[in-house]
């Protein structure tokens, strides 16, 4: 489904002198010299006209490769009814609670790709909706890879052989932040919804537990998550999976969307695709050379170590943070995204040797790639305590990738009591990121781990405050405290 060559170099011509363009169209004015169009022979007109022709070329070809996702789970929900002398009751009923994503469609088969937390549960109905027929089609879940929140679905043929149109993947290592991109999707159920904006940062910070993601500033809502992020081939270079909003009593402006990279989703799709091909892990954290090092003067070719898991391959090797990855295998390594483009491709079980320059000394270490599966599962789960009539507990590895969250800070509420403060405001899968008691200096009081949680919350109970809560989609929200 690639835009044709002619559509893509009269985007190219056009964007070159988009921002002249621009100014002539809200200027208004007669007199301004109209800027050359690169062997074009348009006015500033026929640019934009052109300008509008070529983005709605690339929508329209992507169109077809996006679905709608619908789910419906069951859910416990708290329901307050009168009870004779007792007087009001709070009981929990069970719901059909409908849900709502995006997905893209990957194979001429009908697999579809979308987030994990689009459709996880147990005993979700799944139907999608394809483009240009509102006529819902059940579809079933393959399989899923939580640690990059990826969910592969297979949408039921109504004929042998039907065929769907699909989406090619594009590089994401090529996106660069100012590159223009479409968000593609469901946003509040409002089908095949199209946004366009720019990638805002490339979100350097990348490791084999914790994945990088694409920033945009593209308009993205509820309903978003699970769709493409195209770029201007019309390509798949990322699936829109948060919306990042800032706890604040008007969030206009504030919103920014995250996207799996679709390097990351690929290669997560073909593992699923191929049952039993493990992800490989080291246990590494890496980032390109500091910008502000070589702004006057030469980007140095390689991979910074910013921080080595405990226990991890990596550990075992020697790896340190602040070694310089320079060649894996003999090969240059020549930035963070060429070191993990590599490292993707090796087998579990596979030891690789990486040349570093550690201070003034050269040296080679070796090191053992292994199944990021096993790390996961051999991670004990934290233990759970109980707080407000609640039981929360802090995240695990797995969980800290899929939500996006850093190394530290957060804890997740495993259940709510029919008799807890917060019932109501607050759910079970959701996340606490921040206790404060509502003063200045106590804005920036992180929870940091499930004890200070503990003391924390306790404090605000009695004297007021708030908690900000990590929502499904990446929405944080505040919720007030009253207090006694």
């Amino acid at each position: 489904m690639r835009v044709p060559v002619r559509d893509l170099l009269l985007t190219a011509g056009v964007f070159g002198t988009s921002a002249a363009v621009v100014w002539l169209v809200l200027a208004g004015s007669p007199a301004a010299p109209a800027p050359a169009a690169s062997g074009a022979g348009l006015d500033s007109a026929g640019i934009a006209a052109a300008l509008n022709d070529a983005m709605a070329n690339v929508v329209e070809r992507a169109l077809p490769g996006v679905v709608s996702v619908h789910t419906e789970r069951q859910q416990l929900v708290p329901e307050t009814v009168l009870s004779g002398s007792l007087g009001p009751q709070v009981k929990m009923r069970t719901v059909r609670q409908p849900g709502v994503g995006s997905g893209v469609l990957v194979s001429r088969e009908g697999l579809v790709l979308t987030n994990w937390h689009v459709v996880a549960g147990e005993e979700v109905l799944i139907r999608v909706t394809l483009h240009g027929n509102e006529e819902p089609r059940r579809a079933t879940l393959v399989d899923r890879d939580e640690s990059v929140d990826i969910a592969l679905l297979a949408i039921e043929p109504r004929m042998p052989g039907e065929t769907f149109p699909w989406m090619e993947f594009g590089d994401s290592d090529m996106m660069r932040p100012g590159h223009f991109v479409f968000a593609l999707g469901n946003p509040l159920n409002l089908a095949e919804t199209v946004t366009q904006g720019i990638i805002s940062n490339r979100s350097r910070r990348v490791s084999d537990t914790l994945d990088s993601y694409l920033q945009t500033d593209c308009t993205i809502n509820p309903g978003n998550s699970g769709g493409p992020l195209v770029n201007l081939k019309g390509e798949l270079i990322g699936i829109n999976t948060r919306l990042v909003i800032g706890p604040s009593e008007n969030p206009s402006g504030q919103a920014y969307g995250l996207a799996i990279p679709s390097n990351e989703v690929q290669d997560a799709y073909e593992r699923l695709v191929h049952k039993g091909r493990p992800r490989g892990y080291l246990g590494v954290t890496v980032d390109d050379w500091p910008v502000a090092s070589y702004q006057w003067g030469r980007q140095p070719e390689c991979a910074v170590v910013v921080g080595v898991d405990r226990g991890s391959p990596a550990a075992a090797a020697g790896l340190r943070k602040n070694d310089l990855i320079q060649s894996m295998d003999g090969e240059l390594v020549r930035s963070s995204a060429e070191f993990f483009r590599r490292l993707r491709k090796r087998p579990v079980g596979e030891s690789l040797v990486l040349g570093l320059k550690r201070g003034a000394e050269a040296l080679e270490v070796r090191a053992t790639v292994v199944d990021l599966k096993t790390i996961f599962e051999a991670e004990e789960v934290p233990k759970s305590v109980e707080v407000a009539g609640m039981t929360v507990r802090g995240l695990r590895r797995a969980e800290r990738a899929r939500l996006a969250l850093p190394e530290r800070g957060g804890v997740l509420i495993e259940q709510v009591g029919e008799s807890s403060p917060l019932q109501g405001k607050v759910a079970a899968g959701e996340v606490i990121l921040r206790v404060a008691d509502g003063t200045a200096e106590a804005l920036d009081t992180g929870v940091q781990e499930v004890a200070a949680l503990v003391a924390r919350l306790e404090e605000c109970l009695d004297g007021g405050g708030y908690v900000d809560v990590l929502r499904a989609q990446g929405l944080v929200e505040r919720v007030t405290l009253a207090g006694e």
